[in-house]
């Protein structure tokens, strides 16, 4: 049957119309009635939904039924609002029974769609339930125990067959649009909040317990094994036959038959991609949860120096509109100086440049003195002994021994600027000459250290070792 041979065609039209949010919470007003009590008092849902919409704004639309009283008033407006329910086929009127108490009755798609409406508005997570192992349990039950429960146990498990199914695949896409939300949004508030608030809610509501308490994997095998064992045993699938023609309308023994062996092999077909899945599932969780956190921390680690936010308002820029272009460029004007820029290149002009004979004699090649005066050497030698003075030389030489160590290789002495390489090459020369009561053994080759050259050498207090 065709969905609008069951439903008025102007259903839908109370969620599309500009008073779609009123609507929209008098109707989960009336889901909550209807989960209140069996029988819902028209007196009372207009009352109920007068203080519903008492400081809000209702315009009156082309259908509404204007006659009822006092159409301005908070109570006028709930009657409107009734009265459009009843029109596009939402609820009926009726009198209880024995009685002339009006009551509404929300029609049987409406209570459906409320409460599909209810659940997509609802900001709790349902706690998952242990369909896995009631499955297993089931089963498992009525073949040891009660076996004359075995049609039951079948629909049993084929019902938690079909949610596990849903939920793991709500779960599947769940995770693509979490993954979606860390790609378009640069917030670190947001991200830390989506990644250790919202989706952690969704995870530890499906993906742990089912990885966990419920595993799939621990209780698949055993209810296959089951199912397999069941699928030819023909003594037991008599008994469930019968019972089903006592259940269900099949024509012969036969039919009845034919559905449950269905049953059993969409259990089965399930329970494989369930497990095809789960590994997906896997996946998407492991690469969620590292894109997540690089994304965390590249937000956190974005340039904030001048370069990063001209980098940052640049890309603004170029996906504003006109008014936020505009905003931007004023930002830009009032706030940087910038100037022009060029360069010389091969389509530049210039001048060519023309070839001339030199004409007279070259000048006549001056000879100059190489030699440095003594008085400079002089002066370059008292320098540096005015900065390092024998008295410095001694006191870096003593600060190499550390901890009453009697001897120092060159590979530990450490090299870190030109200072510490003046002072060790000295050193070695004082220490050549035996002078401040340490002595030096050279070795043939040379070592660097940090760029420096020295020679290889062991220092040694007094006497040669």
């Amino acid at each position: 049957m065709k969905l609008f041979e069951i439903i008025p065609a102007d259903f839908f039209s109370v969620l599309v119309s500009s008073n779609r949010e009123i609507y929209v919470d008098a109707l989960m007003k009336l889901y909550e009635m209807f989960n209140d009590d069996i029988n819902i008092r028209l007196k009372d849902y207009i009352s109920e939904l007068s203080e519903l919409i008492q400081d809000r704004e209702y315009n009156v639309e082309e259908g509404d039924d204007i006659t009822v009283d006092s159409p301005d008033t908070s109570r006028g407006r709930a009657r409107l609002i009734e009265k459009r329910f009843e029109k596009t086929g939402w609820i009926e009127r009726e009198f209880l029974d024995g009685s002339f108490t009006e009551i509404i009755t929300p029609n049987t798609y409406s209570i459906r769609v409320m409460r599909m409406l209810n659940e997509i508005t609802d900001e709790g997570m349902a706690e998952y339930n242990s369909l896995v192992f009631s499955t297993y349990s089931a089963l498992n039950q009525a073949v040891t125990e009660n076996q004359d429960r075995m049609y039951e146990a079948l629909i049993i498990a084929e019902n938690n067959t079909e949610k596990l199914d849903y939920e793991l695949r709500s779960l599947y896409h769940g995770i693509r649009g979490y993954l979606k939300s860390i790609r378009d949004n640069n917030d670190v508030n947001y991200l830390l909040k989506n990644h250790f608030e919202e989706y952690k809610k969704m995870a530890d509501r499906i993906y742990h317990p089912v990885k966990t308490m419920d595993s799939v994997f621990r209780y698949s095998g055993p209810i296959q094994n089951i199912l397999s064992d069941l699928r030819y045993n023909e003594k037991l699938l008599g008994e469930m036959c019968k019972k089903a023609l006592t259940v269900k309308k099949f024509e012969s023994e036969a039919e009845a038959k034919y559905d449950i062996l269905k049953t059993i092999d969409k259990i089965v077909d399930l329970y494989n991609s369930i497990s095809l899945l789960m590994e997906e599932i896997d996946a998407k969780h492991c690469n969620y949860t590292k894109q997540s956190i690089d994304k965390i921390r590249y937000v956190m680690a974005t340039d904030q120096s001048i370069k990063g936010k001209l980098a940052a308002l640049l890309k603004a820029y170029a996906s504003a509109d006109e008014n936020g272009k505009e905003s931007i460029a004023l930002i830009l004007e009032s706030n940087t100086c910038i100037n022009r820029q060029e360069y010389i290149d091969s389509g530049s002009f210039y001048h060519k440049s023309i070839k001339s004979k030199r004409s007279g004699q070259p000048p006549q090649i001056v000879e100059t003195q190489n030699e440095i005066p003594d008085e400079q050497i002089g002066a370059v030698i008292s320098k540096i002994r005015n900065g390092y003075s024998e008295k410095r030389v001694r006191a870096y030489i003593d600060s190499l021994f550390k901890d009453g160590a009697s001897q120092i290789e060159s590979q530990s002495i450490e090299i870190n600027n030109d200072t510490d390489y003046v002072l060790t090459v000295l050193a070695v020369v004082s220490c050549v000459s035996e002078r401040n009561g340490y002595s030096i053994k050279l070795g043939e080759n040379y070592i660097r250290k940090n760029g420096y050259r020295i020679p290889q050498f062991v220092l040694f207090k007094g006497g040669k070792g």
